[in-house]
């Protein structure tokens, strides 16, 4: 068998716990071999697996979704889903955040208008 991945992997024994179906559904299992991009499974043969899920790793205090690659028998071959970069998460907060400060702008106003209709109505008496 020809090796195909791009990035070694070291041997493990860290338990882990496949996590899906709105995490309601746990499944123990252990990982045998993992690298920054993926990792080998063993988990039990008759076990049912979703195409991604989430592979929770207590002992790194760590969760990855993952995408499996292959089955054979018990063992299953997943590779990390990507990440979006710091980078991006940082623009979209940074537009949220414009998001927000607008919206609290409107609101202001919005407020400053409902004092002065209310200042009307008590001099009025109306």
């Amino acid at each position: 068998m020809t090796e195909q991945r791009r990035v070694a992997r070291i041997r493990s024994m860290l338990g882990a716990q496949i996590i899906f179906n709105n995490r309601a559904t746990t499944i123990d299992c252990n990982i045998r071999n993992v690298s920054p991009r993926g990792a080998k499974l063993v988990v039990g043969d008759t076990l049912s697996l979703p195409q991604e899920f989430e592979l929770n790793v207590p002992a790194k205090g760590r969760s990855y979704r993952a995408n499996i690659v292959w089955r054979r028998g018990g063992e299953v071959g997943v590779e990390f889903v990507q990440e979006p970069s710091r980078a991006a998460l940082m623009m979209d907060e940074t537009e949220r955040v414009r998001e927000l400060e607008s919206e609290n702008a409107l609101l202001r106003k919005r407020i400053v208008d409902l004092k002065s209709q209310l200042e009307r109505f008590m001099q009025t008496g109306a």
